[in-house]
C-alpha cells in the first residue's frame, strides 16, 4: 500500500485510532485501521471514501478512542490528506478550552464530539457547543465496526441509531470495554481476561494468536497501513498471520504504540520532546517548526486539520 492509499484511515484506529477517529486521527488511531474497521480517532485522528479503513483513528484507544472504521473518517477527517506536516501553532477553541482528546473526542462519521460524563459537546467550526444524548457517553468507550457506532463499557453496550443510543446485545462475550479492542487492519479483536476474541458479525469468538507479547495491552497495537505492530518499550512485535513475531526497528527501538499517530500521509511517533517519522521502515528524527513537546495519543482531527489537545494545551498542525 503506497502513501497515497494509506492517506485515504483508517485511528486508526485506533483508530483507531482512531476512533480513531479520530478516530474520534480520531484514533487512532487514530488511527488507519483496516478494511473491516479506528477511532478518532482516537480517534486518531483519526468521513469520505473508505479512509479510516486504510488509515486507522487507531489511533486505537489512546491514539484516540474513536476506534476503527468510520466510513472514511481519518480520526475525524472528511478530506483528502493535507500533505506533509511541518509546523505546530497554538490553537484557540471557543466553548471548551480544557480538552483531553484521548479520553473524550470521537466521531459518528459526520460530526466530531467531546464526551466525558457530564461534559457533552459537538464541534461546530471553532466552537464546541453543548449537546445532549439519551444516555451518558464517554468518548473513550466509542468504537465502530465499519457499519455502526457503538459504546461499550463493561456489560453496558449501545449502538447509535439516528442520534439515539439503543441497547446492543453481543454474542460470545458480553463484558468488555472499548479499550480492550484492537485491529490488525482486517479484523477487530478484543483482549479480555487473557483471551483474544475476534468479532464475526454480532459474535465474539475465541481466537488463538501465537506468541502474545507478555502483559498484552490492546492500546499498544498500531498499524502503518500494511502491517499491525505491538510496541511496548523493548517489546516490539509484528503480527504475521496468527503469530506475533519479534520486530527490530532502526532509528527508534524502545517506544510505545499508543503514541504512534498518522496524518493520513505519514506515520509519526511523538512522546514529550521525542518526535520521529517512519520512512520506509526506518524511524527518522522529525523536526517541527514551533511547539515540539506533546504526546501522540492526544492527536485528533476535525475533518480538515489535525490538532493536539490536552488540558489547556491546544495546538494545530499544518
Amino acid at each position: 500500500m503506497d502513501k497515497q492509499t494509506l492517506s485515504n484511515y483508517g485511528w486508526l484506529v485506533i483508530v483507531t485510532l482512531i476512533l480513531a477517529v479520530m478516530l474520534a486521527l480520531a484514533t487512532p488511531f487514530g488511527n488507519y485501521v483496516g478494511d473491516a474497521v479506528v477511532s478518532i480517532a482516537n480517534g486518531y485522528v483519526n468521513a469520505s471514501n473508505n479512509a479510516i479503513d486504510e488509515d486507522n483513528i487507531g489511533k486505537v484507544e489512546d491514539q484516540w478512542d474513536s476506534k476503527f472504521d468510520y466510513s472514511g473518517f481519518e480520526n475525524g477527517s472528511q478530506t483528502t490528506p493535507r500533505g506533509p506536516l511541518t509546523t505546530i501553532t497554538n490553537k484557540t477553541w471557543n466553548g471548551l478550552t480544557s480538552i483531553n482528546a484521548s479520553i473524550a473526542i470521537w466521531t459518528d462519521g459526520i460530526n466530531v464530539y467531546y464526551s466525558n460524563y457530564d461534559d457533552q459537546y459537538i464541534l461546530n467550526g471553532d466552537t464546541w457547543e453543548t449537546t445532549t444524548w439519551n444516555r451518558t457517553i464517554i468518548g473513550a468507550k466509542v468504537w465502530s465496526d465499519g457499519t455502526n457506532v457503538y459504546h461499550s463499557f463493561g456489560d453496558n453496550h449501545y449502538v447509535l441509531n439516528n442520534g439515539t443510543w439503543e441497547k446492543k446485545t453481543w454474542n460470545g462475550l458480553s463484558f468488555f470495554d472499548a479499550s480492550y479492542l484492537w485491529t490488525d487492519g482486517a479484523n477487530i479483536y478484543c483482549f479480555y481476561n487473557e483471551v483474544q476474541y475476534i468479532l464475526q458479525g454480532d459474535t465474539w469468538t475465541a481466537k488463538t494468536l501465537n506468541n502474545n507479547p507478555t502483559g498484552f495491552d490492546s492500546k499498544y497495537v498500531w498499524t502503518d497501513g500494511i502491517n499491525a505492530y505491538y510496541s511496548y518499550s523493548s517489546q516490539q512485535y509484528i503480527l504475521q498471520g496468527d503469530t506475533w513475531i519479534a520486530k527490530t526497528w532502526t532509528g527508534l527501538t524502545n517506544f510505545y504504540g499508543n503514541d504512534v499517530w498518522t496524518d493520513g500521509l505519514d506515520v509519526y511517533y511523538s512522546h514529550t520532546s521525542y518526535n520521529y517519522v517512519l520512512n520506509d521502515g526506518v524511524w527518522e528524527t522529525k523536526i517541527w517548526n514551533g511547539q515540539a513537546t506533546f504526546d501522540g495519543n492526544n492527536i485528533w482531527s476535525d475533518g480538515t486539520n489535525i490538532y493536539y489537545s490536552y488540558g489547556g494545551n491546544n495546538y494545530a498542525f499544518s
